[in-house]
């Protein structure tokens, strides 16, 4: 939890209120989740190359604004995004119609576990000429078919009788924590 605090600059209450927010017992449960839903070693290795994808979209759009679009659970991730992509000097956006219009083309990066409620935003920014990375929990989707880089993070879903938490946001959180990572590697 340490090591968390310092790399996002909160305190590491911050940190463990965080992980509560998210749906688990506390930071120790969130990690211990993470490296389950990992820990399978299933989709390791396509992790790995969209990595590195998504860091040559970035890097390829260089200088211009990131726009950032999420729904649900996952919204934490774009408050998240505009930080962090800042942090490393990339001008970031939450989408709206009328800044994609404005700002005519580049990157939108959207965050969306159905890979279907933001399906207007994305047919809007690929009208614009938008290059989109599409974070989602499946590679069939409306959203997954209309990005250039679709990145699929499984996701838990349980019943209510049954009910285990979504790893989907936590996974989401890592991976870009890991993309963002790579990305200051390479410009550094």
């Amino acid at each position: 939890m340490r090591e968390t605090a310092e790399a996002t600059g909160v305190a590491r209450s911050t940190v463990a209120r965080a992980a509560v927010s998210l749906g688990y017992a506390s930071w120790s449960d969130f990690t211990e989740q993470l490296r389950h839903y990992h820990g399978s070693g299933e989709s390791v290795g396509v992790l790995a190359e969209s990595v590195e994808t998504v860091v040559s979209v970035l890097k390829r759009h260089a200088g211009e604004t990131v726009l950032i679009d999420s729904v649900g659970d996952v919204e934490i991730c774009l408050e998240y995004m505009l930080i962090r992509l800042g942090e490393l000097g990339i001008s970031a956006m939450p989408y709206g119609h009328g800044v994609a219009d404005a700002m005519s083309d580049g990157v939108l990066l959207v965050l969306n576990e159905s890979g279907m409620a933001l399906f207007p935003s994305c047919v809007h920014a690929a009208e614009l000429g938008y290059e989109i990375i599409a974070i989602t929990a499946s590679h069939d989707t409306p959203i997954s078919k209309l990005a250039g880089v679709n990145v699929v993070i499984k996701n838990n879903k349980s019943s209510n009788a049954d009910y285990k938490p979504n790893y989907f946001t936590a996974g989401v959180l890592a991976y870009l924590e890991r993309v963002l990572a790579e990305y200051a590697r390479g410009v550094g």
